[in-house]
């Protein structure tokens, strides 16, 4: 791998390098692989994405750029580097508004004017944000976009899994506040981003149906778990049959990957 990357900075393919090798190599509890879809994977594939992310001026650290096993995701850091790439003048404000914060804005004259008091920032519990916001300041102009609760849930929803939403959900609402700011303003040097992060999210997958639900669906690990679970359940709706059906071809193809190795 590193000969097919010989041409980019030694620190920055090293450190990918021994990135992939863990992708590669980790294990679950179970002494199962934890990403055995990294071992199907040629370096020539990885290296692909490598210089994929290259191209856009990012370097796939694993950290605030790294691979899932839908293809690259991009964290909320990512889309902040990748705007003072182009705009380095750029001013960018994201923040997370909480119950009992107040929040407040407007625009004069092309201007963006807002103000956000916390009613305490050392008390922000996840289930508490109400919404996010995303101000950014260069010379194409101000811009601010703001998404309620259940613009986030919707988000949320479509994620192919909860599991990322579930661990790091502050995170998970910046990502979404500033990549819908990108794409609402800055479309035309957001536009591969944006399609290769969108592997995401399954627009398929149903969203019409309690979130715990989907986190309860997601957490069973058996096809035999899963059995018991939908006969005490069933009855919900087809929305709640449709996401059983999702997990159960989900367990499947594991188990059938698991027989392989």
């Amino acid at each position: 791998m590193k000969e097919l990357l010989k041409d980019f900075p030694k620190d920055q393919v090293d450190q990918f390098v021994a990135y992939v090798q863990t992708l590669r190599t980790a294990k679950k509890k179970d002494g199962t692989l934890q990403n055995y879809w990294a071992t199907k994977m040629t370096d020539a594939q990885f290296a692909q994405m490598f210089q994929k992310v290259a191209s856009e001026g990012l370097v796939l650290d694993g950290k605030h750029v790294s691979i899932q096993s839908t293809g690259i995701s991009y964290s909320y850091v990512a889309y902040k580097n990748k705007m003072l790439l182009v705009y380095p003048e750029s001013r960018i404000d994201m923040a997370l508004v909480y119950e009992g914060d107040t929040f407040t804005c407007e625009r004069k004259n092309g201007e963006v004017v807002y103000a956000h008091v916390s009613a305490n920032p050392f008390s922000q519990k996840d289930d508490k944000i109400i919404g996010a916001y995303c101000v950014i300041s260069n010379k194409r102009g101000e811009f601010i976009t703001t998404l309620s609760k259940e613009d986030l849930e919707k988000h949320r929803k479509v994620a192919r899994s909860d599991y990322i939403w579930r661990e790091w959900t502050k995170e998970m609402c910046l990502k979404t506040v500033i990549k819908k700011a990108c794409k609402y303003h800055f479309d035309d040097i957001f536009t591969t981003m944006e399609e290769e992060d969108n592997t995401q999210n399954d627009l398929e997958q149903p969203v019409d149906i309690e979130l715990s639900w989907k986190q309860e669906i997601e957490g069973i690990m058996s096809l035999e778990d899963l059995r018991a679970y939908y006969l005490k359940h069933k009855g919900r709706g087809k929305e709640f049959d449709k996401l059983v059906s999702y997990r159960k071809a989900f367990l499947t193809l594991t188990q059938q990957e698991n027989e392989n190795t």
